[in-house]
């Protein structure tokens, strides 16, 4: 009984970090009214300056871009070849410096960091839809995170403890002293800022613009300088209690950033706004973690489940279940603005250019380009369910890439492992894949904004730890397997034989598979878009109310859009199985999803064409294998997508795909005015002007 005591009380160490998350979602959550998934990246960023103060004397500048850098690769392109200098990514002030000295210049950078946040990423978008500020946290977690690994590498890193390392006895077991000394400053942080936001003129304001920020802005309050602040107080928290518990948790640029998931189920079972109950839960969680560890190593009546990683989910679902819609809404100044979904115009000659291109391309091209096409055609076809599902009926889904990867651990099994033809598994895995999205849709019909982006994140980190890392029909503890796919006698595999082309991986066989869903699938959305209920899904997007009022049935149109997204999803997830052959659980895992979702926000959530350019934009797609022939970005990419998702969200929700067709549609009003007054006959002389 002794051990587990112990390693429940050890737990505290982890608990407080996750508390401390959960204090700065609630205080980011009532400055913007945004869930701020990259609020672990922060803590991780500013206990990286503290260690990297203490340990070297160095303090990291942010990656910027060098101008020079760019007019190299552009000189390549003629052949003229020079080295751009090297812009400095260091300050060097010596040896370590002092733990004062290295913790000052921490919470500084915490402080900037906070400042940033809210004036260079929220504060662009208080009036944008909920899904907009979801994915606009993501896009800071990329950058930050890239920014770690650039800045510090990618190695866990040594944390000196700052806090005493005896034990203290309790009921005959040794606890490290510093788990209690951090739980009394955490709770003594609560109680701040509890006691600020209850008594405090600011605190009273700022509660004011949550609930209405036009009357509190009309009383005098400056909503903006409240935000700010708040915005900087979570972010000194954060970096703080990382600095105390890295030397429990370690340094390495993904372990807090994790932390993420269970600092949500806290503060939503705070309902964002309570202090208390989100520390309390979250150092409950961290504990409960620890103990149920344990549990399952020791004991046979603990089923093997990665339990501790299941419990922040089921935290959620309670949370869920037992609040309806946890998260409470924002009284903000204005309307949201959200992303046009136009229905793209369908020139059949063009189209059909365009497709005999790619085929060609699929054929020809280098299999360098050829895989980086592959890659883009499936990232296509995902793109294409957020399109249904967050575009046409604006549903946040954070779990497209795991009910991608239902599909293709099924196609593994039904045509592997069971025997079941190619063209009877692949549609099979398709259906599976769209029966766990009706089911993820059930879960989340009565939400919407940021309580469904929780619940579908759930959703896919569930999928992930309880089916794709167990052996079973949908997952493995090893590699899965996928034969190569085989339609009327003819192999499609990436290795078969192919009548055109050479005989390099991957072969056009699959390409030409690949390519062919890829149409099929623009066309169906393009069809679905143009159809009755198509215009239904965007009359539950702009105003459920108002459509329920039309005569639209709100809960069959969004478990439409949900199995037709997933649906879409296996799809690309069984492609994805047969490209690669073997797979293992971490290519469909729930960091996928963000990453997919912020690179559809870029490309344009809402449309065919946006679905396009996303599949352009995907890491190993064919815009990153021509990126690299003409500008070297390397380990730069992530930190690229990430800061070009920031400022596309803020200056232009439509994404790429929208800004593509108004500058086209410009040229093209341009070009007919210019023609119009050359078509003028030329005025008669003497006549008026």
């Amino acid at each position: 009984m002794s051990i587990y005591l112990q390693f429940l009380l050890i737990g505290i160490g982890t608990g407080v970090i996750i508390g401390a998350l959960a204090i700065g979602l609630t205080l980011s959550f009532r400055a913007s009214g945004v869930i701020n998934f990259g609020h672990g990246a922060i803590a991780t960023y500013v206990t990286y300056v503290f260690v990297e103060m203490r340990n070297n004397g160095e303090y990291p500048v942010p990656p910027l871009p060098n101008p020079l850098a760019i007019a190299a690769g552009i000189a390549g392109w003629f052949g003229l070849h020079f080295d751009a200098p090297d812009l400095p990514t260091i300050i060097d002030v010596g040896d370590g410096t002092s733990i004062p000295t290295a913790i000052a210049v921490a919470m500084a950078t915490a402080v900037l960091l906070g400042l940033a946040a809210h004036f260079l990423v929220f504060r662009p978008l208080r009036y944008a839809p909920a899904t907009a500020k979801v994915v606009a946290s993501i896009g800071m977690l990329l950058t930050l995170q890239a920014v770690v690994v650039l800045r510090f590498g990618s190695q866990a890193k040594h944390a000196e403890a700052l806090l005493p390392d005896a034990t203290v006895s309790i009921a005959g077991t040794l606890i490290p002293r510093d788990r209690f000394i951090l739980l009394a400053l955490l709770l003594a942080v609560t109680l701040v800022l509890w006691t600020a936001f209850r008594f405090t003129r600011f605190g009273i304001a700022t509660r004011a613009a949550a609930e209405n920020e036009e009357v509190a802005t009309l009383l005098g309050y400056s909503a903006d300088f409240q935000a700010a602040v708040s915005w900087v107080v979570a972010s000194v928290v954060a970096g703080g209690v990382g600095i105390l518990v890295a030397p429990i948790t370690g340094v390495s640029p993904g372990r807090m950033t994790l932390l993420i998931v269970p600092a949500v189920a806290a503060a939503l079972v705070g309902a964002f706004s309570s202090f208390w109950t989100s520390a309390l839960v979250g150092v409950g969680i961290g504990m409960a973690q620890s103990l149920i560890f344990i549990l399952e190593q020791r004991q046979d009546w603990v089923p093997d489940l990665d339990l501790a990683e299941i419990l922040p989910l089921a935290v959620i679902a309670v949370a869920m279940a037992a609040r309806g819609d946890a998260v409470p809404g924002r009284g903000a100044v204005g309307s949201e603005r959200l992303p046009l979904a136009y229905a793209d115009r369908i020139r059949p000659v063009p189209v059909v250019l365009f497709v005999l291109a790619v085929l060609a391309a699929s054929i020809w091209l280098p299999f360098e380009y050829r895989n980086g096409i592959n890659n883009s055609l499936i990232g296509i076809i995902l793109a294409l369910s957020l399109v249904v599902v967050t575009g046409f009926v604006g549903q946040v889904s954070l779990a497209q890439v795991a009910l991608s990867g239902i599909a293709a651990f099924g196609l593994g099994s039904y045509v592997a492992e069971a025997g079941v033809p190619f063209i009877l598994g692949y549609p099979l895995a398709i259906a599976t894949s769209a029966l766990f999205g009706l089911v993820v849709g059930m879960l989340a019909l009565r939400s919407r904004g940021p309580s469904l982006a929780i619940i579908t994140l759930g959703a896919g980190i569930a999928i992930e730890a309880v089916l794709f890392r167990r052996d079973g029909w949908f997952g493995t503890s090893r590699r899965a397997r996928a034969d190569a796919p085989e339609l009327f006698g003819i192999e499609l595999g990436s290795a078969s034989e192919f009548f055109l082309g050479d005989d390099k991986r991957p072969s056009p066989a699959i390409g030409v598979l690949i390519l062919a869903v890829a149409v099929a699938a623009c066309v169906f959305v393009s069809l679905l878009r143009r159809s009755p209920t198509g215009r239904q899904m965007l009359a539950v997007r702009a105003n459920e109310r108002a459509a329920a009022a039309a005569g639209v049935d709100i809960a069959r149109i969004k478990l439409t859009a949900f199995v037709i997204g997933a649906a879409l999803a296996g799809a690309a997830g069984g492609l994805k199985a047969a490209q690669l052959g073997s797979f293992q659980s971490d290519t469909f895992g729930w960091t996928a999803s963000l990453v997919l979702i912020a690179y559809a926000y870029l490309g344009g959530i809402s449309t065919v064409s946006g679905a396009l350019w996303t599949g352009t934009l995907v890491g190993a797609g064919i815009g990153t294998v021509v990126g690299e022939e003409l500008i070297v970005l390397g380990r730069y990419e992530t930190y690229i997508a990430g800061t070009f998702l920031i400022a596309e969200l803020a200056f232009d929700a439509d994404g790429i795909a929208g800004s593509t067709r108004r500058f086209n549609r410009y040229v093209a009003k341009k070009c007919r005015a210019l023609l119009n007054r050359r078509a003028l006959p030329p005025a008669p002389i003497g006549s008026a002007p």
